[in-house]
């Protein structure tokens, strides 16, 4: 009967720290995880932007190109009759 109860009581220690060592991985993987969603983040925010850049360099030089012809005293005139 001893040895039934002893071995009962070695599974319970062992079971026993098996939480804490189960919270520190899920921890850990969750701490990765962030860590990656972070990159993933960041990479997508560079890649946009990448990608948006010439598209913003297009729209300033056909806006600069708006205010230099209304800036122009023969473009307001040719403007004017051609309407």
């Amino acid at each position: 009967m001893r040895p039934l109860l002893l071995a009962a009581l070695l599974l319970l220690a062992a079971c026993e720290g098996e939480p804490d060592n189960v919270q520190a991985r899920a921890d850990s993987r969750s701490k990765a995880l962030e860590q990656r969603y972070r990159e993933i983040e960041a990479e997508a925010e560079n890649e946009v932007a990448a990608q948006v850049a010439p598209l913003d360099d297009e729209a300033d030089a056909l806006l600069n190109r708006l205010d230099a012809n209304a800036a122009d005293p023969a473009n307001v005139a040719n403007v004017a009759n051609a309407q």
